[in-house]
């Protein structure tokens, strides 16, 4: 086996490689979603603004609550948003067509310069799209994993701070 054959099945196979990185990273920002809305289900079950701290005969409402809420539901809808931007159907590579390979400039030349050519319209016109296009989506999915990391942040540390209130009740108690 020649180099230029070498060559043109590592291209091919770099291609492949591409399209099922591409693949695994849809995956992955199908999972974010479903998560996303995992935590929409889970977030609305947490104290927020109903949640109120009794001091004397006052009662004054858990604006720290809230805002944890509030913010931790923007990071979650940003991370709907990224994924679904991120999974959007998007033209990526394009393959040469049998009918190109007929043409005269393709089929009447000898073997190992319709291999240069094939290969380096190949890597132009298909591999670095597929590169381009991957670099994007995980930068996406990146995106998305920050926005759900936070929003769980804060869904947790308003979760801690409505257990906490008894504890801000008895403390204002004894003031």
């Amino acid at each position: 086996m020649t180099n230029i054959k070498l060559t043109y099945e590592y291209t091919l196979s770099s291609i492949k490689a591409a399209s099922e990185s591409i693949d695994k990273l849809n995956t992955k920002l199908t999972v974010v979603l479903t998560l996303s809305g995992i935590l929409i289900n889970f977030g609305k079950d947490l104290p927020g603004y109903s949640t109120y701290i009794k001091c004397h005969t006052s009662q004054y409402p858990c604006i720290t609550c809230y805002l944890l809420q509030l913010i931790a539901y923007i990071l979650i809808g940003l991370a709907i948003v990224t994924s679904l931007w991120g999974l959007l159907p998007t033209k990526a590579g394009k393959i040469v067509l049998p009918g190109q390979l007929l043409e005269d400039e393709w089929n009447k030349t000898e073997e190992e310069k319709y291999m240069i050519a094939l290969i380096k319209y190949l890597e132009k016109e298909t591999l670095l799209d597929l590169n381009e296009l991957g670099r994007k989506k995980g930068k996406r999915l990146n995106y998305t994993i920050i926005a759900i990391g936070g929003a769980v942040l804060l869904l947790g540390l308003d979760k801690i701070l409505g257990a906490s209130v008894p504890v801000l009740e008895n403390f204002c108690k004894n003031l």
